[in-house]
Parts: C-alpha cells; structure tokens; sequence
C-alpha cells in the first residue's frame, strides 16, 4: 500500500531527495581531484580516497533513497517518529552542510 500525502515527513523526504541530488556533482568533483593527486600511493592517499568514495555513495544514492521511502512510507508514521525524523534529518544536513561548502570552495579555488 502506497500512500503519498503532504506532511511533513513527505516534505523531509522531498528534501531529502533534492539534496542528495544537489551534492553529486561536488562529490564527483572530489573523487575526481583527489584522484588527480594519485601520484602518492600512501595508505593515508589510499584511505582519503576511499572516504570520499563512501562519502559520494552516501550523498548520490542514499540520501535519494531515503528521500522517496520517507515520501512514499511517512504517512504511517506517528507524530512522534515523524518529529525525530524531523530532527535527525536536519542533523544530517547540519553536519554535512560545512563539509560541502568546504569542498565546494576548494574546488573553485583549484587551479
């Protein structure tokens, strides 16, 4: 059963979905750049890379996917759950928000 109506956990999902949409392409952008930087092939190199690889396939795929299960799932939801999926959401987008601008600010001042 499917149900899609406009609450708020509708409108997290929906969020949800166009942020994680609106971060691929800075994520991209740094696994490419950190992999341009590959003339090193330390562990500490390796281990960068691998944490931006993590870090794309958490923002392009996984914040899309839990975008459009809140959007189609939330109804069901009760107020309470709905809330502290409000919150944790907003957390989320708190703590990731920096590390974007950050890399977005690096990635037009690259040469």
């Amino acid at each position: 059963m499917v149900g899609a109506l406009l609450n708020w956990t509708s409108l997290v999902g929906l969020f949800l979905v166009f942020y994680g949409l609106a971060t691929a392409p800075l994520s991209i952008a740094q696994i490419f750049f950190t992999l341009q930087r590959g003339a090193d092939w330390s562990p500490a190199v390796l281990a960068k890379a691998a944490l931006v690889v993590l870090q794309a396939v958490g923002r392009f795929l996984m914040l899309p996917l839990c975008g459009v299960l809140l959007f189609f799932q939330g109804w069901r939801l009760d107020p309470v759950l709905q809330l502290s999926l409000f919150l944790l959401v907003f957390g989320v987008v708190a703590e990731s928000l920096p590390s974007i601008v950050s890399d977005y600010s690096k990635w037009k001042h690259r040469p």
